[in-house]
């Protein structure tokens, strides 16, 4: 039975380098394998699956014009100064209005406000979190996260949004980097390309906030700086001065998108509904309150000003 569900499990995944296999399906497949089928005893897919998700925005650097890349950068870097801000500063008026556990509830406002599970995963070790808190504030952002790949083409539609203001809205209000890439490659490729550019920017807010917490609470934890973020600008830079064929150029994006579709099939194959349910509702209504906040807000701001 264990052969016939890892055979099953690396048929799906080798399927997401199919062209008819876009995000969305990616990341359903894996839900759907990992809670009708189960676990497949592979302890390695998480650290895979962050390589892999590190791979494909490397990749989408060479991909991207270096001049379009510091005009979504400086773009992105206003947007998200004021969306890590607004999210951080809710976040702790609604933690008493919740009656939630302070570190649980600056776990998932952190997320929110950053990266996702990698914002999680950073500070965690800062304030000493628990196992259990940490898990929590995990499962409440990757069931947004899975929302989001689901929602946010259809709402940018609906808001008849440009591919530009659309690329901004994923890199500000989606969680993780994964699900902005995969719901801005729905979209189109000036969605992915913005999106992911100005992505990267709200992820180095990491590091001022690490910092900040690790003096406030006067300890000396140790990070992992995002490294990846520098070799997709130095991609970007090699493109600039040896510039792909097109051809090259989107095979290479093509590859990158299915390495993407790859990485939200692992991301689903890792959710199981009795980690939602372990949670409790508060810190999922907690969750959608901080993401409903920063979904609306910066998409008023996008609408009426980009």
């Amino acid at each position: 039975m264990l052969t016939f569900k890892r055979s099953l499990f690396l048929g799906l995944a080798t399927s997401c380098f199919l062209p008819a296999i876009n995000a969305p399906i990616a990341l359903t497949m894996g839900l759907v394998f990992r809670n009708f089928v189960g676990d497949v005893g592979f302890p390695q897919v998480p650290k895979i699956t962050k390589r892999l998700l590190q791979v494909a925005v490397v990749m989408l650097g060479f991909c991207i014009e270096i001049d379009k890349a510091i005009a979504a950068g400086s773009e992105g870097f206003t947007l998200t100064s004021l969306s890590v801000f607004a999210v951080l500063g809710l976040g702790f008026l609604l933690t008493k209005r919740f009656h939630l556990d302070r570190k649980l509830s600056f776990l998932i406002s952190s997320g929110t406000a950053i990266c996702g599970g990698s914002a999680i995963a950073s500070m965690a070790p800062v304030i000493n979190a628990s196992t259990r808190e940490i898990s929590s504030a995990l499962a409440v952002v990757f069931v947004l996260n899975a929302v989001a790949v689901f929602i946010f083409p259809s709402l940018g539609a609906f808001m008849h949004m440009t591919q530009h203001q659309f690329g901004l809205w994923c890199a500000v209000a989606i969680h993780d980097t994964s699900s902005v890439v995969g719901a801005a490659s729905v979209y189109g490729k000036e969605a992915l390309e913005l999106a992911t550019t100005a992505k990267l920017v709200r992820v180095l807010w990491i590091i001022p906030l690490m910092l900040g917490m690790a003096i406030f609470n006067k300890d000396k934890k140790e990070f992992k700086f995002p490294w990846f973020v520098v070799f997709f600008i130095v991609a970007m830079g090699f493109s600039a001065f040896f510039p792909l064929s097109k051809v090259l150029s989107v095979h290479v994006f093509d590859f990158s998108k299915s390495l993407m579709s790859l990485v939200l099939f692992l991301m689903g194959t890792s959710l199981t509904l009795k980690e939602f349910k372990t949670v409790g509702y508060k810190p999922l209504v907690y969750g959608i309150a901080l993401w409903v906040f920063v979904g609306v807000a910066s998409a008023a701001l996008i609408l009426a000003f980009y």
